[in-house]
């Protein structure tokens, strides 16, 4: 099917005019680097909640759980208790 002259126009305006509003308006270029933005920050949201949760469930046990202290001390410190007998194995 052949596409008439007067169509034909009608459509290279049609999508001209497409184009223009897509590449050559600032405001629609701003509006989907904003969107862009909006769920890259969504995401960092999402994360720093879920790091939140973890470092009060932290906090909690940190105030709460003695034996945890001691097991956070004896694995980031190397702490012994006195009297115990450390035991290191080359690898």
């Amino acid at each position: 099917m052949l596409i008439n002259p007067s169509h034909r126009v009608v459509y290279i305006v049609g999508i001209v005019l497409v184009l223009l509003f897509l590449f050559g308006n600032a405001g629609a270029r701003k509006l989907v680097r904003r969107y862009w933005e909006m769920n890259r920050l969504q995401a960092e949201l999402e994360q720093l909640k879920r790091e939140n949760a973890l470092l009060q469930k932290e906090t909690y046990l940190l105030e709460q759980d003695s034996s945890y202290i001691e097991r956070i001390a004896r694995k980031e410190l190397g702490l012994i208790s006195p009297g115990e007998v450390e035991y290191r194995f080359k690898k």
